[in-house]
């Protein structure tokens, strides 16, 4: 813990995320050194997607929401091309929750796996979280490796580790009763509960590098606020559900002792116009 506590957090966040559009991710490539260099790949290497939201056909629709999104699921596609065109790949995909385009359909998580096997056959680790639209049962259909994880109810809690940082995936979604599914949404409210919040506490107090704390929902929405902003071991909260990107500080506090941190929003990849991703290098002293 003490390098860890010498560290500056705002220091160690510097341009840690290249923003990475649809349409101009792949022309930041040096295309000729792409074309040389064999597609090894970077530990400290992470790609952060949010809100993909899986479409089907209205035809195909459970829970009919009366709308289609055909442009979507291509859209996560070509992001999986983009991805597959770095050099080197990352290691690691964390996705930040709304996998379901509206109310958790089984097919949807089906779907979403068989659009990013690529990845995992090229070797690249994809780590979900769950939003507002998703609901466990459902997603575990797809995803039953889940299940064995850290588990607080119907909440599931993941963690990646790189070289230089690792990142705890928090599950903020609130499921609603089955009979409201198909009026309103999947989620009747966000937070992460008693149990996985004291759990959150002991973990960043024990960790023995920078981390980074992950959910659907801002810190001000999962209850994850203080103890993220007070922990030295926590360098940035990462979080989607806005559909833009948003990037501000966290602030515990007034006084001199006050404690800050920077918190970065994710676009959706695909559903809206403000379409993204992020790509974080991280090294022994920032990322």
């Amino acid at each position: 813990m003490e390098n860890i506590n010498r560290m500056n957090r705002r220091q160690f966040l510097s341009g840690c995320l290249a923003t990475a559009a649809t349409t101009c991710a792949a022309e930041t490539m040096d295309a000729a050194r792409a074309e040389n260099v064999s597609a090894t790949i970077d530990p400290n290497l992470v790609v952060i997607v949010a809100d993909i939201h899986v479409a089907l056909p209205w035809s195909e629709q459970k829970y009919r929401t009366g709308r289609e999104y055909p442009h979507v699921n291509g859209k996560i596609a070509e992001l999986v091309e983009e991805l597959l065109k770095l050099r080197p790949l990352p290691a690691n995909v964390i996705g930040l929750g709304d996998i379901s385009l509206a109310f958790s359909e089984e097919k949807e998580y089906a779907i979403c796996r068989r659009l990013l096997k690529p990845l995992e056959d090229a070797g690249i680790k994809v780590t979900h979280t769950l939003g507002n639209h998703d609901r466990i049962a459902e997603f575990l259909t797809a995803y039953p490796e889940y299940a064995g994880r850290v588990r607080f109810g119907d909440k599931i809690v993941s963690e990646v580790s790189t070289p230089n940082a690792d990142f705890i995936l928090l599950d903020s979604h609130v499921e609603c009763a089955e009979d409201q599914r198909g009026k309103y949404e999947t989620c009747c409210g966000h937070g992460c509960g008693k149990e996985q919040l004291e759990w959150l506490k002991e973990r960043v107090a024990s960790a023995t590098k920078p981390t980074f704390v992950c959910a659907h929902h801002q810190a001000s929405e999962t209850g994850a606020l203080k103890t993220a902003t007070r922990a030295p071991s926590v360098f940035g909260y990462l979080h989607g559900h806005h559909h833009h990107w948003m990037t501000n500080y966290l602030i515990d506090g007034y006084s001199k002792n006050a404690k800050t941190m920077l918190q970065v929003g994710f676009p959706t990849f695909g559903l809206d116009s403000d379409v993204g991703y992020g790509i974080m290098r991280i090294g022994k002293n920032g990322a």
